[in-house]
């Protein structure tokens, strides 16, 4: 069980490792969404840095064909310095990386495909090294695909939650339709709320496309006794502020070396008021709600 952080802030590199995070996700030009985009010169110059860390970029994006070749030197480039791995979801992206022999960890991390161990396990054999499982599985049944995974998994244990994204200019087209005027951008802080519903969205568009994430916050502290079966515990830093990193990723910094050192279940009531005093809006996501669809039900249907 080790924390991954999405790098918002340079800055406080050295606050997060003292904290004893050692993987860190970096935004880049080519990412579908990042709390920053680092350029590949500031890449660059966090790899010459931190030898000791464990960089990983984020190649997210379903790519356009006119894009590939830009992708491709963008890759090569990486491949010349100390990045250790990527995260991506375009299959092109590991082929790219298996036909010129570069040495990155590929793991896989579509939003929402990673659902079952069988798939991974295959992924595994094709070049696959590790994978992000989907946000939108039940607790339970990703301790099942973690036990039947031949591979390292990562989960999100913190952070505001992926909803849904298009290529299409979705809040664009619904403001020339509308007539109405508003900001489209991620600085408009754009609230979406569907109706007989007071869960609200974060929604926004950049030059990729509209993309929709939750605005409460998914919450894990509680949970280490499960989400330590996992190797990898994700924080998602979009929407927080630099103090709120700091303060999330110091608490589950400190929660999770409560748990290796036996003193969990007496501390864990000490980390959630401090989590609380964040106000900010905390929820627990899709771990505790029920797959609507399993194969078996769909057999059923079709009979």
């Amino acid at each position: 069980m080790e924390l991954v952080l999405s790098l918002n802030n340079k800055k406080f590199l050295y606050d997060y490792k003292s904290m004893g995070v050692k993987r860190f996700v970096l935004g880049c030009q080519y990412s579908f969404h990042a709390p920053y985009i680092f350029s590949l010169e500031e890449i660059k110059e966090l790899c010459e840095m931190h030898k000791d860390v464990k960089f990983y970029v984020a190649l997210n994006y379903l790519y356009d064909q006119s894009m590939i070749d830009d992708v491709k030197a963008f890759i090569h480039e990486l491949s010349k310095i100390n990045v250790y791995g990527l995260l991506f979801q375009d299959f092109g992206v590991l082929n790219i990386v298996k036909k010129n022999g570069y040495h990155f960890d590929m793991m896989y991390s579509p939003e929402t495909l990673n659902t079952n161990g069988n798939t991974l396990n295959i992924l595994h054999e094709q070049g696959v090294n590790s994978a992000f499982l989907s946000r939108v599985v039940p607790l339970e049944e990703q301790l099942l695909i973690k036990k039947k995974t031949t591979m390292p998994l990562m989960m999100q244990c913190h952070g505001i939650e992926y909803i849904a994204a298009s290529k299409r200019k979705l809040l664009s087209n619904y403001k020339d339709a509308s007539n109405k005027q508003f900001g489209v951008s991620y600085e408009d802080n754009l609230t979406l709320l569907a109706k007989n519903s007071d869960y609200k969205f974060r929604i926004y568009e950049d030059d990729k496309g509209t993309h929709i994430f939750s605005k409460a916050r998914l919450y894990t502290l509680d949970l280490m006794t499960y989400m330590s079966e996992f190797d990898y515990l994700y924080i998602e830093t979009m929407d927080m502020s630099d103090n709120e990193c700091l303060e999330v990723t110091s608490i589950y910094s400190d929660c999770i070396m409560s748990f290796k050192n036996g003193r969990y279940n007496k501390e864990v009531k000490e980390f959630l008021p401090l989590l609380i005093k964040l106000n900010t809006p905390l929820d627990r996501g899709f771990l505790f709600d029920s797959t609507v669809y399993k194969l078996e039900d769909m057999r059923r249907l079709d009979l």
